[in-house]
This record gives structure tokens, C-alpha cells and sequence, in this order.
């Protein structure tokens, strides 16, 4: 049996109702795809279209980009494709950058920084570099904020959550936001 790992979009889907995880992972219902999904999916090229052309992080412009870096650990059991990595050996140390198709927010959604808190567990992982921070530029604003990713426990703590749904086969309470059942796949399945 091929062995599952838990991605980013796990992460997000339990962020937004612990029950998509239950639907997801448990009772294998496919997801259907959301427009809002397909601008993120447009967001790949143009970003790395932009990150060649500009500096994308001006503070740190002799830095080497990498992108659409593929990671995978055992040991976490996670895996993701990150949108860039910037690496700096002198001092050990890369920076993931994450493009959002969407304007700067007011505040930083926590699925945001749990993402990228995410990505920077994987590289000290899987690459050996210490992450302190992070990026993620705002592709329709042109945006970048720094992330401080100091406390990765945080992300271990919600992926322990997503396992202990996926290991118990337990329907989970669902979200507190009921705004958000509305726009859910699973609307019409969640019996809740």
C-alpha cells in the first residue's frame, strides 16, 4: 500500500472545516474545484515570469532563486511543491516565497502563515537549512511581507489534529464559522 502523505492542501482544508479533512481522507469524496482554486493554479507561471524579470525580495537581490521545489519527508509525513526557495549558504539559511494570486490583506490569514510555516518545516527537513522566515508576495497588489517562522511547533500540532481524524475515522465538530458552509462541496453531505 502506497504511503499517504498529509500536503498543504490538507492543512487548509482543515483550517477552513475540520470536516472537509473527515469527507477528503476518510470517506475518499472527491473535492470539485473551486474558481478561486483555478486563479491559484494561473498564479505559477506569472510569478516565476516576475521573479526573473524583478527582485522579488529587494532586501536580499544577489540571492539564488529556486522554484518549484518538490519535498517530501518520511519522518513528518508531509509533502508539498513550494512556489520559490531563496537560499542564502553563507548563513544556512532559505527562505520560502509563496505567490498569492489576490491583494495584500489587511491582516495575514493564519492558513497563510501556517502554510508557509509548513514549507519551512519541510526545508530544514528534507534540505538541512535553518528557516527563520519567510515570504509571500501579493501578485495582484505587489506586495511582499515577511514571515517570521520561528515556531514551527504550532503547524505540528494541527497536523497531529488532521492524523488523529484520518487514524480514528472520527466525524469531526464542524467549523464555528457557519458563513463558510455556504461555499462547502460538502454542503449537501454534511449532516451536522
Amino acid at each position: 500500500m502506497e504511503k499517504k502523505y498529509l500536503t498543504a492542501t490538507d492543512l487548509m482544508n482543515y483550517s477552513y472545516c475540520p470536516r472537509i479533512i473527515y469527507y477528503t481522507q476518510v470517506l475518499k469524496k472527491p473535492q470539485f474545484t473551486t474558481k478561486k482554486e483555478f486563479k491559484g493554479r494561473e498564479k505559477e507561471s506569472e510569478f516565476k515570469r516576475n521573479a526573473n524579470r524583478t527582485k522579488v525580495v529587494k532586501d536580499y537581490p544577489k540571492l539564488p532563486k529556486v522554484f518549484k521545489v518538490h519535498l517530501v519527508s518520511e519522518k513528518l509525513g508531509l509533502k508539498t511543491i513550494l512556489d520559490s526557495i531563496m537560499i542564502d549558504k553563507e548563513k544556512n539559511e532559505e527562505y520560502p516565497i509563496q505567490a498569492k494570486y489576490s491583494f495584500k490583506p489587511k491582516k495575514l490569514f493564519k492558513t497563510q502563515r501556517d502554510q508557509l510555516m509548513m514549507e519551512g518545516l519541510l526545508i530544514e527537513e528534507c534540505l538541512g537549512y535553518r528557516v527563520p522566515f519567510g515570504f509571500i508576495k501579493f501578485l495582484k497588489s505587489g506586495d511582499l511581507i515577511k514571515v517570521n517562522l520561528e515556531n514551527k511547533s504550532e503547524v505540528i500540532n494541527l497536523f497531529n489534529r488532521i492524523s488523529e481524524i484520518i487514524r480514528n475515522e472520527k466525524f469531526p465538530k464542524p467549523t464555528p464559522y457557519g458563513k463558510r458552509c455556504v461555499d462547502c462541496c460538502y454542503k449537501k453531505d454534511c449532516w451536522g
